[in-house]
């Protein structure tokens, strides 16, 4: 009986127990090569994700620089730098979740200027067998004090936005499952002559003996968007219309993982006529502890 009682109390701490997790990423943009679809050329981008947390919450810490570079045709533009952070905390439950945080941009950018968004997701979710159904909203709301909206008047912004999503998980077998996920992005610009956009995204994660592979792809209208749970901040006056990405990966074991991943977006640069494309490419590796 002591046995038994040592046993368990010894899972649970277990499960109880912190484990941090922290995911250090770097990449680059290439911008559409056209001199009539983007004044910009190229850029890099790296940052350190960190969570820590057990059953019960998460708390996540998000870290990214980026620096662009416009077109040497323009010498009068200086480098674009820009710092994310954000910080988010979930709770979960049997059945349910949330999570709140916020997200801070320092930007050299002129269109928007600096920023804040104040993140949150409410979410249930339910066991079918060994399948899960996940679903659930998030909301941002965000504001940019020094920005313009599209005829470039300055003016104080401000974007809301709800991202209901939902998402099924299959396990094949011991080695194997598959995620599919579904999200609507809405957002809400009074500041904005446009007010209202929306797009959709869907995605796909497959995973076999450590191999995983993800393929997104998203359609519709989004200016100064958000995505990835609060993460991703679109802070420009960018139209956004439809873009894709794929990342493949490995799990060395059950802490340590790689990934790298490719992406597609067309989209309106502010000040341009017509829509390009730009190319995205990003590695990362996760350790946990």
């Amino acid at each position: 009986m002591k046995k038994i009682l040592g046993i368990t109390l010894s899972m649970t701490i277990s499960l109880m127990a912190e484990v941090i997790t922290m995911t250090p990423y770097g990449g680059v943009i290439k911008y559409d090569s056209d001199y009539a679809k983007s004044y910009k050329d190229k850029a890099s981008l790296g940052g350190l994700h960190t969570t820590i947390g057990n059953l019960n919450y998460l708390v996540e810490f998000d870290y990214a620089h980026l620096q662009t570079q416009y077109k040497s045709y323009n010498p009068a533009l200086a480098d674009l730098k820009q710092d994310d952070i954000s910080l988010i905390y979930g709770h979960y439950y049997t059945t349910m979740m949330y999570r709140i945080g916020v997200h801070y941009i320092n930007t050299t950018d002129v269109q928007l200027n600096n920023g804040v968004a104040v993140v949150t997701t409410l979410g249930g979710y339910k066991w079918i067998g060994y399948n899960k159904l996940s679903y659930g909203s998030h909301g941002y709301l965000s504001y940019y004090k020094n920005g313009h909206d599209e005829n470039y008047v300055a003016k104080s912004i401000t974007i809301g936005q709800l991202t209901p999503y939902i998402s099924y998980y299959t396990p094949f077998s011991y080695v194997s499952s598959n995620t599919f996920s579904i999200s609507v992005h809405y957002q809400y610009a009074p500041s904005y002559l446009t007010k209202e956009y929306i797009s959709f995204e869907v995605s796909d994660s497959l995973y076999y003996k450590g191999y995983f592979l993800t393929l997104r792809g998203y359609n519709g209208k989004m200016r100064s968007g958000i995505k990835d749970g609060g993460i991703t901040v679109f802070n420009t006056l960018d139209m956004m219309r439809y873009g894709g990405d794929m990342k493949a990966g490995y799990y060395f074991s059950t802490s340590f993982s790689a990934n790298v991943s490719y992406g597609l977006n067309n989209y309106k640069e502010y000040g341009m006529d017509e829509y390009g494309t730009n190319k995205v490419a990003l590695i990362s590796m996760s350790y946990s502890f």
